[in-house]
């Protein structure tokens, strides 16, 4: 992964995409080591997962997605970001597919979560189309959730 710092730092400096996560974007690429040093980090702790979204067809990094914070067998909440350029291609939806069907399958999870702010129309908008439902809203954002059993009647219904 250190070797994408590249491709993580032209999107944590876009400000369309950073915005969404830190307080401005990121300015300097020394910044990114302490990103991916967190990434690595809550992998070797057991707390969190995050993987590479690369294209196929020339493997260019264009964002992340992950766990944040999960419990084997309990509940995992996703993280993700995307590259302006990539956005509204069907990138994410694929990524997070992949990644909740591991959560459910590897790591027995019964509920994925995920956080996001209600502005923002495209994060939720992925995770609608994903299944999840709205769990709770507050002032500024909305706390989704998707069970094991809806995915799972999700996958094996016809069309989906």
């Amino acid at each position: 992964m250190r070797d994408d710092r590249f491709a993580i730092f032209r999107n944590y400096s876009d400000p369309d995409v950073a915005n969404w996560f830190f307080d401005k974007p990121l300015t300097q690429i020394e910044e990114v080591e302490e990103i991916i040093g967190a990434f690595l980090k809550n992998a070797e702790d057991g707390k969190g997962h995050t993987w590479a979204i690369m294209l196929k067809e020339d493997r260019e990094l264009i964002g992340t997605c992950g766990y944040e914070n999960f419990v084997v067998g309990v509940r995992g909440e996703l993280g993700f970001d995307l590259g302006k350029a990539q956005w509204g291609k069907g990138y994410m939806t694929e990524a997070l597919g992949a990644i909740i069907t591991c959560g459910f399958d590897l790591l027995r999870l019964s509920d994925v979560c995920a956080h996001t702010y209600s502005h923002n129309a495209r994060a939720r908008q992925v995770l609608e189309k994903l299944g999840f439902r709205v769990e709770s809203v507050n002032a500024d954002s909305h706390f989704y959730v998707l069970s094991h059993p809806d995915w799972a009647e999700r996958c094996i219904s016809p069309g989906v």
